[in-house]
């Protein structure tokens, strides 16, 4: 959903990884002219980036980092995911600033950033909150592990050579067994990464909706499903004798065995992005895929 919320971005914390992005030290350098012209704004980065900053920026724990107003992620979007995570539990927003390559996530690009720090400044821009899924493993009744993720949860194979076997129970009632490379479900943020790559379909952001999407399967009957999980709930467990590979938004890898059971409802918890003016899903959509919109000349 969309909101318009009054934010006063006083300390902006910066996100990125310079061994994956040419452009961050581009980045870094138009922050650091701007910051000097606008002194009421502080900006700071983790002591990964040390190399890469020089004065105003400030080089602070990630602790102090996750506190500030806002989170400036630039890369691609490996490098929002990981924003969204910092920003779990504190409801810090974030922008992602596009040094990637298709970066659906992000809303400016390193290009454009000093007009688009005055945009913040001026307060020209609106929130757009993106659901979040609570995935928690049991074992029995007990509890073994819990991770909120904002893309997907990725179900494959323990052994790389093997498909998955994942019998998948929704809202109390058996829905099948696939069979298949690997399953993943994904939020409608994580529709546009893998599923999107999967054959599954792209969901507006707007949508309560999770897909549940098998990556090759072995059957032609099965086919990606939209489900909501609002209220809902949905389980999935091996169906055979072996243990599976949970992986949480590409980052986190847990195994899960035989006798343990995933379950997947909408998180309370939201990824609060900032969104400019001029920007939207369905132009990004546009842009990034190349839809012209245009009939083919006969």
């Amino acid at each position: 959903m969309n909101k318009v919320k009054k934010f006063q971005f006083r300390t902006i914390g910066i996100v990125g990884w310079k061994d994956k992005n040419p452009d961050l030290t581009l980045a870094l350098d138009v922050i650091s002219k701007w910051a000097v012209e606008h002194p009421q704004v502080t900006f700071c980065v983790l002591n990964n980036l040390k190399d890469l900053v020089r004065k105003p920026i400030k080089i602070v724990k990630e602790s102090e980092l996750c506190k500030s107003d806002l989170l400036l992620a630039i890369g691609g979007d490996g490098t929002v995911l990981s924003a969204a995570h910092m920003a779990l539990g504190h409801d810090t927003p974030i922008l992602g600033v596009n040094a990637g390559r298709v970066g659906f996530l992000a809303e400016t690009r390193v290009e454009g950033l000093s007009q688009t720090l005055d945009s913040l400044l001026a307060g020209d821009f609106s929130t757009r909150e993106r659901m979040m899924i609570d995935a928690v493993v049991y074992h029995g009744k007990k509890q073994i592990a819990k991770q909120t993720v904002l893309n997907e949860v990725h179900v494959r194979a323990h052994a790389p050579e093997r498909m998955v076997n994942v019998s998948v129970t929704y809202n109390g009632t058996a829905l099948t067994d696939y069979w298949a490379d690997s399953v993943l479900v994904s939020t409608p943020t994580g529709s546009t990464a893998y599923n999107l790559a999967a054959g599954g379909p792209i969901i507006h952001p707007a949508t309560p909706a999770v897909v549940l999407t098998p990556v090759a399967a072995s059957s032609l009957s099965v086919r990606p499903l939209v489900l909501s999980l609002s209220s809902k709930k949905l389980q999935m467990k091996s169906a055979v004798d072996g243990p599976l590979d949970l992986v949480f938004d590409g980052r986190t890898t847990i195994v899960l065995k035989p006798n343990d059971v995933l379950t997947l409802a909408e998180s309370k918890s939201v990824t609060t992005f900032i969104r400019l003016r001029h920007t939207g899903f369905v132009g990004a959509l546009r842009e990034k895929l190349g839809w012209t919109g245009k009939p083919r000349q006969v």
